[in-house]
């Protein structure tokens, strides 16, 4: 499946948008906005991207997850070695793994919840200015349809790139926008 972005100007051309793709039968959770203001999204019933969707914590702590199987490798065969022939050595070897898995997984997912989703980040500036951005999940017999349609009718989106549907750790760059503080109202 693949996610194609669309960028609006106005939230009003994107609720149509939506509207438009429901009547279209692309499923209500298929469609993700992202805007600066949560409560805006809420109250025209669009399917806001949540504060966690606007982090890269679930990327980046897979991320985390990849490093941590190898310092965890790393560390396992480095105590082995030192510690195999001791009566606990396999205890203590497994629980360096598992201390060395867990920290690298807890750091990455840290690093992520302080910055911009993989996803968003390019469009930092744009949404920090008050435009929005519709995330659309389409299954492949659907994406020509929907992407046509979206041309010609709905202008006022413009389509700005796509990415999968799935999370990978191996996706997305490694330089992340770093999220600005934003105080509870």
């Amino acid at each position: 499946m693949k996610q194609h972005h669309y960028l609006f100007e106005s939230l009003d051309d994107l609720q149509r948008a939506c509207l438009d793709l429901e009547e279209m039968n692309v499923p209500h959770e298929r469609l993700h906005v992202a805007h600066k203001s949560h409560l805006s999204l809420e109250k025209r019933h669009l399917n806001d991207i949540g504060e966690v969707g606007e982090t890269d914590l679930v990327h980046s702590g897979l991320r985390g997850l990849l490093v941590g199987l190898v310092a965890s490798a790393c560390a396992v065969s480095a105590t082995w070695f030192a510690l195999g022939h001791h009566e606990l050595g396999g205890v203590i070897t497994g629980f360096v793994g598992l201390v060395a898995l867990g920290f690298c997984t807890w750091v990455g997912g840290l690093v992520g919840a302080s910055h911009d989703n993989w996803r968003l980040s390019p469009y930092h500036d744009q949404l920090e200015e008050g435009k929005s951005l519709l995330l659309v999940d389409l299954a492949p017999e659907q994406e020509v349809e929907v992407t046509r349609f979206m041309a010609a009718i709905h202008r006022g989106g413009r389509h700005t790139g796509e990415s999968s549907s799935h999370e990978s750790p191996l996706e997305g760059g490694w330089h992340l926008h770093l999220r600005p503080f934003r105080e509870v109202a």
